[in-house]
């Protein structure tokens, strides 16, 4: 809503220039003469069009051209006209100040425009910069960017910005530009310094507009404090590389307590290889050699003869006997499975054959044996780990699989040599993610044929179960030397 106050000034304003006009006139008509009195009159009316508004402009026309009328037309001080020069002079007067008013008013609404557009850009909170393409100094600067940095309008106009705010720029101020040119419009991150000295960051975007040439064009500047983010994100990503770093830390003391734990794996797997070798020359040594001596006093009082005792005696002795017998057998067959002496005597080749026999007729699996008649020794430590992976995988055949056949592949080339064990049982079928746990019987395999570089494979569906360990031959020393290195380490 107007104010009426100003709209009585603007047409008290209109009326006191058309009223200096006729009174200039007047003071210079001994000068200019009576002809074409509207000299003065123009003035007025251009002033009234362009400052005081379309009522007060016509106001201002209207009491000009009675003015003259009165006072400079014939008869005089008179409002009638009678020649007709006046009359065509008069009625000229009228249609060009009407074409002045309406001139006058499309520049004031024009005006009037640009004022309530840079009001309105005075109240947006971010920075608004217009800025010349040519010299990148300020045409516009609103309120939010002397908040922003602290310089007043008057104080940066004609200024370079980019000199003003030490602007610091993701990319060269000429490849930004020549995006700008090209594109239209061009975005990204600035850092800037305030006039107290302090550095923000804002996200700024550029928009071209006028002509699309570095010489005459200028473009928008719209420029948002993101400071505050910057700084957060700045925190989160230290906080991101403190975790990381944690992490990588925590990472290194699992692995290296997880190294630990499968040298202890591997010492303890030794020990037991070296317990089972005591055991079985114990009981090889001890307890068959004094059942071994039963036997034979046995055999002594049996040749005796009946004389000697009557036939129920004897017949204990007979049964006391059978018993001893069997128990030497059972004591020589746990010495073996506890530590064949045919695999230090003869290796692989021969405790392989023996204990796949002794399995089958135990057992009732009918077990087949495959191997190079030309298997050469491959060293105590490749024998060991290889006869311990196949008593595991028979004893889980036996205990698990429910099959009645089982296979045993022994191959080897110059560098690798590889021990198979298949079944045809039930096998794992197809268990969902995560359902397979391995026992401590193949996680002691794993670590048995890892220990010295080898690789473990376990497969197992509907069809049955294959178990294969492959032992590089060229890298069998050189683990061997490593694992007791760190097995010293470790006592």
């Amino acid at each position: 809503m107007r104010n009426p106050t100003i709209l009585i000034a603007r047409y008290g304003l209109a009326l006191l220039a058309t009223a200096i006009a006729l009174i200039l006139r007047l003071l210079l008509a001994p000068l200019l003469g009576t002809t074409n009195p509207y000299h003065t009159i123009w003035a007025a009316v251009v002033f009234s069009a362009w400052y005081c508004g379309l009522g007060p402009s016509m106001l201002s026309v209207i009491a000009g051209a009675l003015g003259v009328s009165y006072l400079f037309l014939q008869p005089y001080r008179s409002f009638s006209i009678h020649s007709s020069a006046d009359i065509f002079g008069f009625g000229g007067f009228l249609i060009l100040s009407g074409f002045i008013v309406a001139l006058g008013e499309v520049n004031r609404r024009s005006r009037s425009l640009q004022f309530r557009q840079s009001d309105l850009l005075d109240l947006a909170n971010d920075a608004i910069i217009e800025l010349n393409a040519q010299d990148d100094t300020v045409k516009f600067w609103n309120r939010g960017a002397e908040h922003l940095y602290g310089w007043s309008k008057s104080e940066v106009a004609g200024q370079p910005i980019h000199t003003l705010l030490k602007t610091v720029f993701p990319v060269s101020l000429d490849e930004a530009k020549a995006g700008l040119m090209r594109h239209g419009n061009w975005q990204g991150e600035l850092i800037h310094t305030r006039r107290d000295g302090t550095q923000i960051y804002v996200n700024s975007h550029w928009t071209l507009h006028g002509q699309a040439s570095a010489d005459s064009a200028s473009w928008m500047e719209i420029n948002r404090d993101i400071t505050e983010q910057k700084r957060a994100e700045q925190a989160l990503q230290r906080a991101h590389d403190e975790l990381e770093h944690r992490v990588a830390e925590r990472t290194g003391e699992l692995r290296q307590t997880n190294q630990l734990l499968r040298l202890l794996s591997v010492q303890l797997l030794r020990t037991q290889d070296q317990e089972r070798r005591r055991i079985a020359r114990e009981l090889h040594d001890g307890v068959g050699q004094y059942l071994a001596g039963i036997s034979m006093t046995l055999e002594s009082l049996k040749t005796t003869g009946p004389a000697a005792f009557p036939p129920a005696l004897m017949r204990k002795l007979e049964e006391a006997t059978r018993s001893t017998e069997a128990c030497i057998s059972e004591v020589r067959t746990m010495s073996h499975l506890l530590h064949p002496p045919l695999l230090e005597e003869l290796g692989l080749a021969s405790a392989a054959q023996w204990f796949v026999e002794g399995f089958a007729a135990r057992s009732g699996i009918r077990t087949e044996i495959h191997m190079p008649e030309d298997l050469t020794r491959l060293g105590d430590e490749v024998e060991i780990v290889l006869f311990r992976v196949l008593q595991e995988s028979l004893t889980n055949i036996y205990r698990h699989s429910g099959s009645k056949t089982a296979i045993v592949e022994i191959g080897t080339d110059s560098h690798q040599v590889w021990l198979e064990v298949r079944d045809q049982g039930k096998g794992a079928g197809q268990p969902s993610p995560g359902s397979f746990r391995p026992g401590m019987g193949i996680t002691g395999m794993r670590e048995r044929v890892s220990d010295i570089g080898g690789t473990l494979e376990i497969a197992s569906d509907s069809a049955g179960t294959r178990v294969r360990a492959i032992i590089p031959l060229a890298s069998v020393s050189k683990k061997g030397a490593e694992a007791r290195k760190h097995s010293a380490a470790a006592r």
